[in-house]
């Protein structure tokens, strides 16, 4: 019946699922969630995990209408050895009910990413659809301004952080979100200007560029210019080694001087010396809480999502020099820090593998031709946006987090694209 469904109707399907998925990790089954009660919270994220079953069911599904050797392109050693790892130390896991539930929602998103990645048939299709997909999420964003402004706003009422007060996050749950999200949506915009539309793709990166700057996300207003220079010096070398300097040795400057400045007594004095009393927000007391009680679980961890959270961490004794402020965290505001908390020390390495070393080598094999290039400079610099930021806040693996996702079509994107070559129509 697949084979004799026709092109438009299959390509129609295709697009659908393509679509639906985006909407529903992006705008989520509850937006603005600031306005639900308690007991309507509740019923929403049950309503969540269906949405998320059954769209991880469709998107296997929609594989039906694609070639199958598209999907060699995933079978790598890589993500064997990761999935495989993250499956130890959820097994492992010091709060075993809390790791198996978020590996399992995990497992679902990770599989509906790669799934819809194969779904466009050329690079007109994909512009199109990711395009339109964006400009939906931002205009509701703008449209919560005027509808749930309490919500779409930071509310000077909120005890954990009113010095947020003011900053738009729309209808994410953060303005650190938000401020992460517009600026992968700056880039998508100039992409869709290239690839499909110019008056639609500029239109959309300066709606989402005006939505940023009003989140007042330091962190992303920076990183933004940052990955736009970076990207587009190192698009123009075919060199590897001065490829990988461009863009990795940033990388690995910002952790050096992040978390690696709560490890290195050396980092910490350069750091007080350039930037005296830096703490990022508090946050180097949350990475030294965390490398404190690794304690004998350096090997394996506390397993997906198995430390925050935990009598571990809610009944720590507070040592000297210390505030407890680790002690109301959900996460370390550090994706790499999380990893290690999470998977020790061999997850660590294997996250690097993973969605830093691999995607980095794929972006340097892509298949030449206009449409790759274009789709790679896109998916590189969502990749390296998500990299930095993660310095700062954490998302991996973080079962539907809306940047952790925008990382994972970037990922499998490189990685479809140094396989193979992409239609332009």
């Amino acid at each position: 019946m697949l084979a004799a469904m026709p092109l438009q109707t299959a390509a129609r399907l295709r697009g659908g699922v393509f679509v639906a998925a985006l909407l529903l990790v992006w705008v989520s089954t509850s937006p603005f969630r600031a306005t639900v009660a308690a007991d309507v919270a509740l019923a929403g994220n049950l309503a969540n995990q269906f949405c998320f079953l059954m769209m991880g069911a469709v998107s296997l599904a929609a594989l039906a209408l694609v070639d199958p050797r598209v999907l060699r392109a995933y079978l790598t050693p890589i993500y064997g050895l990761m999935l495989g790892w993250l499956t130890i130390t959820m097994l492992l896991s010091a709060n075993f009910d809390v790791s198996l539930r978020a590996y399992l929602f995990t497992l679902v998103v990770i599989m509906i990413a790669g799934a819809i990645m194969v779904l466009p048939q050329t690079e007109r299709d994909f512009a199109a659809l990711i395009g339109a997909v964006t400009l939906i999420v931002v205009l509701v964003c703008y449209l919560g301004l005027v509808l749930y402004p309490d919500a779409a706003k930071h509310s000077g009422d909120d005890i954990l952080e009113p010095e947020h007060a003011g900053s738009w996050r729309g209808l994410f749950d953060h303005k650190n979100i938000a401020g992460a999200m517009m600026g992968i949506f700056v880039m998508i915009g100039l992409y869709v200007a290239q690839a499909r539309s110019a008056l639609v793709g500029y239109g959309l990166a300066a709606l989402a560029g005006v939505f940023l700057f009003f989140t007042n996300s330091k962190t992303s207003m920076a990183l933004a210019p940052i990955v736009f220079v970076l990207t587009v010096l190192a698009a123009q070398v075919r060199s590897g080694w001065l490829r990988g300097l461009i863009i990795i040795l940033p990388l690995i400057v910002i952790m050096a001087f992040t978390f690696g400045t709560v490890l290195s007594p050396t980092l910490k004095a350069i750091l007080e010396a350039v930037s005296p009393g830096q703490t990022y927000t508090g946050r180097t007391e949350i990475w030294d809480f965390a490398f404190d009680r690794l304690g004998d679980r350096l090997l394996t961890g506390y397993g997906i999502e198995g430390f925050w959270g935990s009598d571990k961490v809610r009944f720590a004794e507070i040592s000297e020099g210390e505030k407890g402020i680790a002690q109301g965290m959900v996460h370390a505001h550090n994706g790499y820090v999380d990893a290690v908390v999470a998977m020790g020390i061999p997850g660590f390495v294997l996250v690097i593998m993973t969605f830093v070393l691999l995607p980095f080598r794929d972006w340097v094999k892509v298949q030449h031709s206009v449409s790759n290039d274009r789709m790679a400079l896109l998916f590189a610099r969502i990749w390296l946006l998500t990299l930095y930021n993660a310095c700062l806040e954490s998302f991996f693996f973080r079962r539907s987090d809306q940047v952790w996702f925008a990382l994972l079509i970037a990922v499998f994107g490189l990685r479809l694209l140094a396989m193979w070559r992409v239609k332009p129509a």
